[in-house]
Order: C-alpha cells, then structure tokens, then sequence
C-alpha cells in the first residue's frame, strides 16, 4: 500500500491497471446510442459504389465541348434512384439532365449545375463550364470497402448512429455496462423524501450524484440504504455490494475521525488497499482498493470532495471496465484575476470557463468559498462552462495555467 501519494503518482497507478471491460452484447441499432463500441466497424462496400451527380445539373463529355461551341442537345432525364442503366452517347454534342443523387450516366465526365446554363427548346446553352469531376461524387469518396470506420471503445452518439445505418447495421455489438454499488453512510444523512426533524441533518446528495455521475459515465449504478456509523453493518454491506458489483464506490468514513468506518476497514483489510491518501485539495483522504478482487474506491463525504475525486480518479477505472479510454479535457486557459493558495497540496479550485472573442479565460465569479461542502459552486447562474483549475502555487491575472474541462 502506497500512503500520501502525489497526484501525479495516483494517476500512473490507475493507468496502469489491467482491467478488462465487462462482456459483449448485441444491441438494437438505437439501443446503442451512449454505449461503448465492443469492436471496430469497418466499411463492407464502397460509398458511394457509383459516381453521383452532387448537384441539379446536365451531364455531359469534356470531349464535345471543342465540337459543341457551348451547345448541347438535351437527350434524356436522369433523376435519382434512376433503375435504368443511363449512357451518354458521344457521337455529337448531348446532355443528360441529372438530378442530385443520381448516377452519373456512363461517358459523363462533366456535370453543369443549372445556374450556369440557358436551356432553348430542347437545346442546351453552356454560359461556364466546370471542371472535370467537380460536383460529382467518386466511387468511394464517403469510404472505400475495407476502410475502418469506427473504432473499439468508441462511446456512440447521434452520428456514429447514422453513419452505421448507411452500413445497413441493424444490431450494434457493444460492451455490457459494469455494474456499480453506491455506498453512503454517515449518522447525519436522510434520504430524500424523507422529513428533516433536526437542523443538525442532510439530504443524501452524495448518493445521488455518484448514481448520475456513474449513469452519465456508462455504468450501471445500484445505490445502497444509507447505513449508519456502526462497522459492522458497514462491512456487512461492503461484502453485499462486492458481491454484486464490478465497482464499489462509497462516499463518507474515508477521514480518519472516531466514526469513519471505511478507513477502519481499509486498515483491517491494509493488503488489498493500492493507495491511501493524495496530496491534494480536496479530497485527500481518498483510498483506492482491490477488496476481494472487486475496484474500491473510498471518497471523502464533502459533496465537492466526492465530485472532484470522481473526475479525478474514479472515472479512470471505471472507463476501463466500459471499454472506453478516459481522456480528460485540458486546456491552457488565462486568468482573469490572482489567485491566493493557503497549502502547499496541489488544489483543484472549480472555475468558470468563458470564451471571449475567440479566447478562453477563466474567472471564479458567484464561488462563495472553496470549502468542500459547497456543490452549487458547479452549478453557475450563467452560460459559463465549468472546469477545475490545477492550481501548484500563487498565480496572477494574465497566467496561463491548465484547467480540466467538467461536462
């Protein structure tokens, strides 16, 4: 067991965790939306398999312009899904009108959009030629047959969604969601719903934003009765939720006062524990854990502590049993006013991000305070983008520093 890790080493621990995602399944085509590709997609046949008119045109040969002084004698009509086999004789000066999307009639080289024509009886007047090819689709411009057109651990959206309906993929295969257990204990906490009796209580807000964080992020949540601080039904529910999860996340009891019960049981169960404790703010107290071959992670109880060390850690592994690389969002972003740190611990300060002109700067506007118990702190009244400012020491209005991208 590691203890009081830097961030840095926390981060290098979980990457390099061999942890294989869940088993496959075969998905209805938009039952697959928000799920994580199991294998690559690859293209069966060209796309387009025969060059298209782009545009509302005439088709024509480059080789009868000389000849045909501008002129063209309209021979026929092409719409599009055209079931006959068109040619384009070349024996004199002819054109083809050509609807968008309809194949290019063989011989055709050129196809004239209507705009740059003038159309006399049944004659064709050329007032610009285009070049060759242009405004028409080549075999194989969308994708040729055997291109890789979508990659394992890809996380689908709307697009991916179309594009694979133009494959004819009816089913999707996708990796099955990981299942994960919620644990919430402390003697302070109600379940929402229930009446609050004594000002000296909360609501269960912590519960309830691991179950959309872990929904939200592709996982499968099962969020436990709140258990109150006694160890032995503590663990009598860690050992349930192991059983049934694939990850355990519990927020609350990772400190180290009389009551905090997931620290006692880290100690008695000290060989499965990877890591205790990063040196960062918030969220220090932090434990990661393979209790009973199962991913364990030990969140402090304070609503911005659970947030952060979720984006920061949890998310990494739980990416993993997806099938889904996490890559977090970083950018260099300029200060918008100095920022004071009271410790030496690497901060994680939540932010406002906003672009201006063309340029990302960030403020802290309308962040009553950095204590760890303020969750509307992510919750701005504007269109600000929030983010967390990686904060190593002092740093003045002007700097550029790096910030991780919520959301």
């Amino acid at each position: 067991m590691e203890e009081k890790i830097t961030y840095a080493r926390a981060k290098e621990i979980l990457q390099n965790q061999k942890i294989s995602p869940k088993g496959l399944e075969r998905v209805f085509l938009y039952e697959s939306l928000g799920r994580v590709l199991a294998k690559d997609i690859f293209a069966s046949e060209d796309m387009p398999e025969v060059a298209l008119s782009n545009m509302d045109g005439y088709a024509l040969s480059s080789t009868m312009i000389g000849e045909s002084k501008g002129v063209f004698k309209i021979f026929s009509e092409n719409p599009a899904g055209n079931q006959e086999s068109i040619e384009l004789p070349l024996t004199k000066p002819y054109a083809i009108k050509t609807l968008t999307g309809a194949a290019m009639p063989k011989g055709a080289d050129i196809l004239v959009p209507f705009e740059n024509t003038n159309i006399n009886g049944e004659y064709l007047e050329v007032n610009e030629f285009p070049k060759i090819g242009e405004f028409i689709r080549k075999v194989g411009d969308n994708y040729k047959k055997g291109e890789k057109l979508l990659s394992q651990g890809t996380k689908l959206n709307a697009i991916h969604i179309g594009l694979l309906a133009s494959l004819n993929q009816v089913f999707v295969e996708v990796f099955e969601k990981p299942k994960v257990g919620i644990l919430v204990s402390g003697n302070e906490i109600l379940e929402i719903g229930e009446s609050k009796s004594n000002p000296n209580t909360l609501y269960n807000a912590n519960g309830h934003l691991l179950y959309a964080k872990i929904k939200e992020n592709g996982g499968n949540p099962k969020l436990y009765p709140i258990l109150k601080d006694e160890k032995s039904s503590i663990q009598d529910c860690l050992k349930e939720a192991l059983e049934e999860c694939d990850l355990v996340v519990s927020t609350g009891g990772a400190s180290v006062g009389d009551y905090d019960f997931i620290q006692a049981i880290s100690k008695q169960w000290s060989d499965e524990v990877v890591f205790k404790g990063v040196r960062i703010k918030p969220g220090q107290h932090i434990i990661y854990a393979h209790f009973h071959q199962k991913q364990f992670f030990g969140l402090p109880g304070f609503p911005n502590s659970t947030l952060v060390t979720f984006e920061l850690f949890v998310k990494e592994i739980l990416g993993k049993l997806c099938g889904v690389l996490c890559r977090e969002n970083i950018l260099e972003v300029t200060l918008k006013e100095d920022v004071q740190k009271g410790d030496e611990r690497l901060e994680f300060r939540v932010c406002n991000i906003r672009n201006e002109g063309g340029q990302f700067f960030i403020d802290f506007e309308g962040k009553k305070s950095f204590q760890s118990a303020i969750l509307n702190n992510f919750c701005p009244l504007d269109d600000a983008r929030m983010g967390l400012a990686v904060l190593e020491g002092n740093r003045l209005k002007g700097d550029r520093i790096p910030v991780i991208v919520l959301g």
